[in-house]
C-alpha cells in the first residue's frame, strides 16, 4: 500500500506534449495541474474513504453491480474550416465512443498483449460504466449528429482559435456547456498560447454541499458552469485528423478518470516514493511512464517498485502511450462506482434521458413484460447470439441490435409468431456495448448486450 500524503495538488488534471527545440519531434505526455486548497483535497479524500468504506459494508448483501450509463456531448469548436480540419468528422467522434465503451468495460484488444503480469490481469477491472452519443438537445430536438454540437466561433463573436486554457474556462465552456446534470460535456478545440502543448485536462467531481466531512467542495470540483473534459482535436478517437502516439483515443480516457474521481497512479510526487493516488492496488511508482516501456508487455521495474510485478505502466490513469493504456483496477473501479453513486452532477446523468430518442433508455432497461420476455445469450457473446422470444399471443415483432451511437446494425422481422429462438450472426460487428429490443404489437423489450 502506498504511503498516505495530503500536500496532493488536486483541481484541474492536464495532459500535455513538450518539444524540445524547433526541430519537430514526437510529442511526449506531461500533466499541468493548477493547485488546489490543500485541506479541501484531505477532506476529499477522507469523504471518500467513508464512502467506499460504506460500500464495502454492504457489498456481501449484493447480488447486482450498479452499472452507469453517461450521455455524452461533444463541443466541436471551430473556424468553419471543413473536415478534417478542427472541425473534426463524425466517424472520428463516433470512434471515440466505442473506445470509451470497451475501455471502461475492459474490451480492450491491446490488453492481451500488453498486460502479461498474473497480478495485474487478475487486478483489471470491468468498471460497468456506459457511454452513449446524446440524441435530444436541451430543447428536446432529436440531433441529426448523436453525441455532436458544432460551434463556429466567428458566430459567437470569440477570439480567433487556438485557446489557452484561462480563455476556454472563462468564455468557451460557459458559453456552450449543457446541463451538466443531464449530459457529460467535451469539448474539442485547438490548444494555443501557453497551452499549446496540451492534449487534454478534466474537472475533478464535487462532492455534495453539507456532506460530512466535507462542507464545501465548489472550487475543489469547480462550478457547474465548466464542468466535464477539454481535449485537442488530434486526440479524439482513432481515426480522421489524430496524432501518434495519442491515436487510440486514450486521452479522454484518462480525462474521463480524472473527471470521476481518480489520480495519476503515480500519485504526483515526482520521485520520492511518498506520493499516492489512494488506490491500494496500483503499485507504488517512482514517477510516469512514457512510450511504451515493453512492447511485449514485460516486467518494468523501477525504485519504488524494485520487484515483479513492476510498475503498472499499462494503467490508463500512467503518461504510456497510448497503445499500451489498456486497464483499471478494482480499486479504481471501486473510487469511480463512488463517485457516480454520491457525486453532485454525476449521479444524476445515470437517470438522463438523453439518450433514449436513439433506443438507448439510460433510466433502465425492461427486460420482460406482461405479454411476454425475452431472453439473450451468451452474453457477453463471441459472434452468434440467441434471442429466445416467449410472446403469449401470436403477433408480427421486429428484433434491432443497435450499437451506443443508436445505429441499427441488425434487423430481423418476424409476422405472425409467438416467437422461439432467432439466431444473430453478429461476427462481423466490433466489440462494445449494443442493446437488442424486441418491437411488438403489445410492447417493447431490451436487453444490454457486450460483444467481444
Amino acid at each position: 500500500m502506498k504511503k498516505i500524503f495530503t500536500s496532493i495538488i488536486f483541481s484541474l488534471a492536464c495532459l500535455s506534449i513538450t518539444a524540445q527545440s524547433q526541430v519537430e519531434v514526437t510529442p511526449k505526455r506531461k500533466c499541468a495541474t493548477v493547485q488546489s486548497n490543500v485541506p479541501q483535497q484531505a477532506a476529499f479524500e477522507q469523504w471518500m474513504q467513508s464512502a467506499l468504506l460504506k460500500d464495502n459494508q454492504f457489498a456481501n448483501s449484493r447480488k447486482v453491480s450498479v452499472v452507469y450509463t453517461i450521455p455524452v456531448i461533444f463541443h466541436i469548436i471551430h473556424s468553419g474550416t471543413v473536415v478534417p480540419a478542427r472541425n473534426i468528422s463524425q466517424a472520428q467522434v463516433n470512434s471515440q465512443v466505442t473506445i470509451l465503451n470497451n475501455d471502461y468495460r475492459h474490451l480492450s484488444t491491446d490488453f492481451s498483449t500488453y498486460v502479461t503480469q498474473p497480478s495485474f490481469t487478475t487486478a483489471a477491472a470491468d468498471i460497468q460504466v456506459n457511454f452513449c452519443a446524446a440524441n435530444v438537445d436541451p430543447n428536446g430536438n432529436v440531433m441529426v449528429e448523436p453525441g455532436i454540437e458544432r460551434v463556429n466561433v466567428a458566430t459567437k463573436g470569440w477570439s480567433a482559435l487556438p485557446y489557452a486554457t484561462p480563455y476556454i474556462e472563462s468564455t468557451v465552456k460557459p458559453g456552450t456547456i449543457w446541463d451538466p446534470t443531464k449530459y457529460y460535456n467535451v469539448w474539442i478545440l485547438e490548444f494555443g498560447g501557453a497551452d499549446a502543448s496540451t492534449l487534454g485536462y478534466a474537472q475533478f467531481p464535487t462532492v455534495p454541499s453539507g456532506t460530512a466531512p466535507v462542507t464545501d467542495m465548489v472550487g475543489q470540483g469547480g462550478s457547474a458552469s465548466t464542468d466535464g473534459v477539454v481535449i485537442g482535436y488530434k486526440y479524439i478517437g482513432n481515426v480522421g485528423s489524430v496524432s501518434a502516439p495519442y491515436n487510440k483515443g486514450r486521452t479522454l480516457v484518462h480525462e474521463t478518470g480524472h473527471w470521476l474521481g481518480l489520480l495519476h497512479i503515480w500519485g504526483d510526487d515526482g520521485t520520492s516514493c511518498s506520493g499516492t493516488d489512494y488506490v491500494t492496488d496500483t503499485p507504488n511508482q517512482a514517477g510516469e511512464n512514457y512510450t511504451c516501456p515493453s512492447t511485449a508487455g514485460a516486467v518494468v521495474t523501477d525504485a519504488c517498485s524494485a520487484s515483479a510485478p513492476g510498475v503498472n505502466y499499462q494503467n490508463f490513469m500512467d503518461y504510456s502511450d497510448d497503445k499500451c493504456m489498456v486497464m483499471f483496477t478494482a480499486g479504481q473501479k471501486a473510487r469511480m462506482q463512488a463517485v457516480m453513486a454520491n457525486c453532485t452532477r454525476r449521479l444524476s446523468l445515470n437517470t438522463s434521458t438523453v439518450c433514449s430518442g436513439n433506443g438507448i433508455n439510460n433510466v433502465g432497461i425492461a427486460e420482460q413484460g406482461s405479454d411476454g420476455e425475452i431472453n439473450v445469450y451468451p452474453n457477453p457473446a463471441k459472434g452468434e447470439l440467441n434471442v429466445k422470444i416467449d410472446l403469449l399471443n401470436a403477433q408480427d415483432f421486429t428484433i434491432s441490435v443497435i450499437n451506443t451511437l443508436g445505429q441499427t446494425v441488425k434487423e430481423i422481422k418476424h409476422n405472425q409468431s409467438n416467437g422461439g429462438t432467432v439466431k444473430i450472426d453478429l461476427s462481423d460487428k466490433t466489440s462494445g456495448i449494443y442493446f437488442v429490443t424486441i418491437k411488438c404489437k403489445s410492447g417493447s423489450f431490451s436487453k444490454k448486450i457486450i460483444l467481444q
